[in-house]
């Protein structure tokens, strides 16, 4: 029978998932954007923008996509240059094969036929986990240890939503002395009667006028 410290303890994690050229697309590219992207890292942001894109649009088994630049810039929000560089970066790198090339007919386009290498993704993994284990190594070394576990804020904040309030001193200001010394010596010398009425009766008298 299970004792209760063995029902509140946390369940195991799964061991991990070895990824193989078999895996879904979408899948090994999200599994190196998770890993920091290895070789891609120093790539330009096209490059990652555009492979992202071709995860969405390309079939999740075989990895082949038919699509024009102007709908791979559309998917990515970019321009169709950037995304041509973009491709032909990927095609150099060996990640990206040009199966069919599209042509521009009238107002309306035949779409390009690309293949993404999944293999090549594959290989790419091991490198960026080892590399992105380097980086947290480093980032933990720093003196105050990981960003995430520094007392720090992320974010900068405006000093009015974050700093404490302002501490102030016992008894009252300056002004408000003044005020409670006017008070008293209004109440030692209160105006006489024959006072009051002259100024009723020139408050009155101005009225009129």
């Amino acid at each position: 029978m299970a004792s209760a410290d063995d029902i509140s303890a946390p369940p195991a994690p799964p061991p991990p998932v070895r990824l193989n050229s078999r895996a879904p697309l979408w899948r090994l590219i999200d599994a190196l954007a998770a890993a920091g992207w290895g070789d891609l890292r120093d790539a330009p942001q096209s490059v990652r923008s555009y492979l992202l894109a071709l995860a969405r649009i390309a079939d999740a088994r075989s990895g082949i996509a038919e699509v024009t630049d102007a709908q791979a810039a559309e998917r990515a929000g970019l321009s169709v240059r950037t995304i041509i560089r973009a491709r032909t970066w990927l095609q150099d790198a060996g990640l990206v094969v040009m199966v069919r090339r599209g042509a521009r007919q009238g107002l309306r386009g035949v779409a390009s036929l690309l293949a993404v290498t999944k293999r090549a993704l594959v290989a790419l993994l091991p490198a960026a986990r080892r590399a992105k284990d380097a980086r947290t190594r480093r980032r933990a070394s720093r003196p105050g240890g990981a960003p995430n576990l520094t007392g720090r804020r992320p974010f900068p904040s405006w000093r009015r939503k974050t700093a404490p309030p302002p501490r102030r001193t016992p008894g009252p200001s300056p002004v408000q002395r003044q005020l409670l010394a006017d008070a008293a010596a209004a109440a030692a010398h209160p105006p006489r009667a024959a006072t009051i009425a002259a100024a009723r009766a020139a408050a009155r008298t101005a009225v009129r006028r």
